[in-house]
């Protein structure tokens, strides 16, 4: 019957002292400095969602890459645009919705690489 008690006796000051290691841990986590605060080191995030992604920065910030011209004829402009990795595409139409076509640009040749025209069939 002793054993029994002197095993009680000592699980319970188990249980007081990590009762007490456990205050402690918090209180440390309190006095602890926040890491959180941003600082003036600015974070490079993608302007535009990439394209077949979730938006998250896995897929890493696009580097510069200089001027790219791209010639719109009168009356067209940009409707969207989508950039995965290194090339660009580009949705341009006309001002009623016609002539329609995508542009395919390489942001690191710095070149368009081809283009999709977009017709209707006459009907």
């Amino acid at each position: 019957m002793r054993v029994v008690k002197a095993l009680v006796a000592f699980m319970g000051i188990l249980i007081v002292v990590g009762i007490g290691l456990v205050v402690y841990g918090l209180s440390l986590d309190k006095n602890a400095p926040d890491t959180s605060v941003e600082t003036n080191t600015p974070t490079v995030t993608p302007s535009v969602p990439f394209a077949g992604s979730d938006n998250t920065v896995a897929q890493g910030a696009l580097a510069e890459f200089g001027d790219v011209v791209i010639y719109l004829e009168e009356g067209e402009r940009l409707v969207g645009y989508s950039v995965d990795g290194r090339h660009a595409t580009l949705h341009i139409e006309g001002r009623h919705g016609d002539s329609a076509r995508l542009v395919i640009v390489s942001l690191s040749e710095k070149k368009v690489l081809g283009r999709i025209l977009l017709q209707q069939d006459a009907q």
